[in-house]
Parts: C-alpha cells; sequence; structure tokens
C-alpha cells in the first residue's frame, strides 16, 4: 500500500515535469512567426489561384498529400491573419496532451482520472525531452501539417477505436464509426508516416482478431477498407511520381530500405534508453500494469494478445515509420520523422510492459517478484530524470531561447520586418534578423533574390523584389 506522503510527492514532482515541458511551449508560442520555408508558398499559392487550385496544383504537382495540403492551404497566412501564428504551437501542444489523454483514458479506465493525468503528464514530458527537432514539431507549420497532426489524429483514433466497442447500439455507436472513419482519412491524407504505420497497425489488429480470435470486425474492416482508398488517393497523385524523381539517391529499392530501417531504429532505441528515463519509470509502472490485467479487471482484454507477438509487431510498426524515409527518399529521417517515431515508441513501450506483465503473471512468473520498491529505486529514478534533462537538448534549447531573450528579440524584429513587407513597392529591402533561435527558426529569405523562399514571400506582399540585405543593421 502506497504511503500517502509518497504518493503526494510523486504527484507534484509529475506535476513539475509536466509543466517544465508545457510552460515553454506556451511562452514560446507567443513568438512564434511564419516561415520563409514553405509557409508563405503556400499561402500565395492559396492567395492567388484559390484554395481549390491550389490543392491540384500541388496534387498533380508534387505531393499527394491530400489533407496536409488542405491545412497549410488554410493557414493563417491566407485569411491575412499574421498573428495566427502565435497560437499555433500552443494549439498543437495542447492536442498532443488531450490526444494522449484519450488514449490514457481507455487504456486505463479502471484508473482514477488522477493517475491518468498523470501518466499523460509523464508521456508529454518524455515526448518533449527526446524532441530531435523542436521547432518541426511545434512551431513551423508545413512540418506539422505533415508529422504532428497525423501522430495526433493517430492517437486519438485509437481511443475513438476502444471508445466504439464500450457504446450501445444506436445512433451514437454509427456516428462514432464514421468520425473515426474520417479521422483515419485525414491521418493518412497527412503524410506518408503516419499511413505506412497507421495501415499496418489497423492490419495487425485485424489479422489477430481472425486468426487467434475467430472474430470477423465490421468495424476495423471499415476502417481499413478507409485507410486502404486513403492511400490510394494519396500515392495515385501525379505528384508523388515528381517527389520522387526529384531525388537522385537510392531510392526505390524494397529489401535495403527495410533493413536500414530495422538498422537505425535499434540504433535509436539504445539511444532512447540510455537518454530518457524510460527504464526507471518502467519499473514504478509495473505495479499499475499488474492492476490493470488481473482478473476482474474491464480492461484485461486489451492486454492478452501473446507477449512475444505484440512485441515483433512492435518492432515491425517502428521500423515502418522510418521506412518511407529510405524507401522514398533513399536517405536516414529527418528529425521530424524521429519526432514521430519516439511518440509512438513511448508509448506503445509502456503497452507492450504491461503485455508481458500480464503474460508472466497468468504464467505464475512475475516480471518483479517484489511487492514493495526499496528506496534506491526511487533514488536512481530522481537522479536518472536529473541527468536526462541536463542533457536533453529539446528541454535546453526551449530555456535558452526564452530566458536568454532570443526569442523575444526574434519576434520583435519579426514584427518591423512584417511591418515593413505591408508598406507599398515593387522592390523591399529587409535587414537581417539579428538572431534566429532554433526553437523557432527554419529558414529565411536569402541574399539571392531570385531563391525561391524570396519569390514566394515578396509575391504574398505584393513586391516584385524582396532582397535580405547584409549591409543594413537591425535598429533594436
Amino acid at each position: 500500500m502506497k504511503h500517502p506522503l509518497i504518493d503526494r510527492l510523486a504527484t507534484v514532482i509529475v506535476v513539475l515535469l509536466f509543466l517544465l515541458a508545457y510552460v515553454p511551449l506556451l511562452v514560446l508560442s507567443s513568438h512564434n512567426h511564419p516561415s520563409a520555408a514553405d509557409d508563405y508558398c503556400f499561402a500565395d499559392t492559396a492567395v492567388r489561384y484559390g484554395f481549390w487550385q491550389a490543392q491540384s496544383f500541388y496534387y498533380n504537382g508534387w505531393t499527394g498529400r491530400y489533407f496536409s495540403n488542405m491545412l497549410v492551404h488554410g493557414s493563417p497566412l491566407v485569411w491575412g491573419w499574421y498573428n495566427g501564428y502565435r497560437f499555433i504551437p500552443a494549439l498543437m501542444a495542447t492536442a498532443l496532451i488531450g490526444s494522449i489523454y484519450s488514449l490514457t483514458s481507455e487504456l486505463f479506465r479502471s484508473e482514477s482520472v488522477k493517475s491518468r493525468l498523470l501518466m499523460t503528464g509523464m508521456l508529454f514530458f518524455i515526448v518533449v525531452l527526446a524532441l530531435q527537432s523542436t521547432v518541426e514539431a511545434f512551431f513551423w507549420t508545413a512540418a506539422i501539417a505533415t508529422y504532428t497532426v497525423p501522430t495526433i489524429l493517430t492517437i486519438y483514433l485509437m481511443a475513438v477505436i476502444l471508445r466504439w466497442y464500450r457504446l450501445p447500439d444506436g445512433l451514437l455507436k454509427w456516428l462514432t464509426a464514421i468520425w473515426a472513419g474520417f479521422l483515419v482519412f485525414a491521418s493518412v491524407g497527412s503524410g506518408e508516416t503516419n499511413l505506412i504505420l497507421l495501415i499496418l497497425l489497423l492490419l495487425a489488429i485485424v489479422g489477430y482478431r481472425l486468426v487467434f480470435l475467430r472474430r470477423f470486425d465490421p468495424m476495423l474492416i471499415w476502417l481499413t477498407l478507409v485507410a486502404l482508398v486513403s492511400a490510394w488517393l494519396l500515392f495515385r497523385a501525379p505528384g508523388n511520381a515528381i517527389r520522387m524523381g526529384s531525388n537522385q539517391a537510392k531510392a526505390g529499392e524494397l529489401i535495403p530500405s527495410a533493413l536500414l530501417s530495422f538498422v537505425w531504429l535499434a540504433r535509436s532505441v539504445a539511444g532512447w534508453l540510455l537518454k530518457t528515463p524510460i527504464l526507471p519509470l518502467s519499473l514504478l509502472f509495473i505495479p499499475l500494469a499488474r492492476r490493470v490485467v488481473r482478473h476482474g479487471s474491464p480492461m484485461r482484454e486489451l492486454f492478452l494478445p501473446p507477449a512475444g507477438l505484440v512485441t515483433i509487431v512492435y518492432a515491425g510498426l517502428l521500423a515502418a515509420t522510418i521506412f518511407p524515409s529510405y524507401y522514398g527518399l533513399g536517405i536516414a529521417p529527418y528529425a521530424r520523422t524521429m519526432n514521430v517515431l519516439f511518440v509512438f515508441f513511448a508509448i506503445g513501450w509502456f503497452y507492450v510492459l504491461t503485455v508481458w506483465v500480464g503474460w508472466l503473471d497468468r504464467r505464475g512468473r512475475r516480471l518483479i517478484p517484489i511487492q514493495k520498491w526499496p528506496v534506491p529505486v526511487f533514488l536512481l529514478t530522481g537522479v536518472w530524470l536529473l541527468g536526462s534533462i541536463i542533457f536533453s537538448k529539446s528541454i535546453n534549447q526551449l530555456y535558452t531561447d526564452w530566458l536568454s531573450g532570443h526569442a523575444a528579440t526574434y519576434d520583435r524584429e519579426m514584427t518591423g520586418r512584417h511591418r515593413q513587407l505591408l508598406t507599398s513597392a515593387d522592390t523591399v529591402r529587409l535587414k537581417p534578423i539579428s538572431v534566429y533561435p532554433p526553437s523557432l527558426f527554419v529558414e529565411d529569405i536569402k541574399p539571392d533574390r531570385t531563391h525561391w523562399w524570396n519569390r514566394c514571400q515578396s509575391g504574398y506582399y505584393g513586391h516584385k523584389v524582396l532582397v535580405l540585405d547584409s549591409t543594413l543593421t537591425v535598429n533594436h
């Protein structure tokens, strides 16, 4: 039985860790601006040719990501709401928290609301701790639409599917099935990374229920069909062939790409287990997992699949998240892909751990035979947590950009640049920004006035030429 003082202390620590990750995202969100990379190109195309014509241009000329294309061509710039970008990072971070809580609440609904909130807070902290690129996860709209949004939708979709099975027959259940179908359609249509993962996950669940449980599941069949049709819409796009053909690397090689995906996954997992506190937190999680899988638990059935099979599927799904990078582009995954990979690694890790706890308990072999953790385990967890925070690139980057004032300086100078761009002139000469905080910044316009970023931004503001003049100095 837990000691009340230890329970309160653990609660305070988890809340502080959550705030450590969440607060800087909220603060830096208010300093966010549209990026010269892609954001103005999407906006200029949509403003110049119209929303639907812009979809056609990109679908036929560059990418079949029909849903993320809709998002970026409906960005705040398109509506003339420049300051709308200040809300996007906070919205994405909050939406990710909400999706994790929705899934946690379905998987562990026998636990108290407090326990589910604490699990959500800890998972969110671990995700932010391990981000390889904060700007691509929360601040750069083009990457958000293709990676963060479908990740959030996929996590939430799993919660909606689990909830559907608990609903009584009737209109609400039918509407929930339609809503789940839309989530599949949107997630698949946002990017290839989540597309592969989601389709394989649905096929794995359908296969398990057919082969092991001898159950034909109309709901899962429906969602799988929606996913396959959505994938066809994405891959049939003429723009996909153009996009893949633009890369001269060794793209399109099936077996080498699959092997490289597993090698990269093994290296990544080894690094995560060392650099994040997942291992000591897993020890503390085992008592909760044991409660969930005990006889009489309403969620026990979700954790009954064979542990070995679940582990193999888990590893395969993670490798599949990497696969599009090697197969489609012939290169190692970008940081934004690794962001997505870690989210599903972390969530899947604790699910697989719970399955193993139940599998061993049913055979009379407990994963951990002791009933109560000794003090050294808690000390180890604390030291590991502290070390993970100190050496976390993302946490250090967020707080450096915030507390150094770099983010505020960047915000002030970008706001001044925006005001200058609103003036009427054929040629506009802009001063370079004095500081580019990596949590917020991806690309700026170039000294070459014919560069694509310059042309998109000058077109959006109605100028003929946009010049980044390094001879000009920024006035503070």
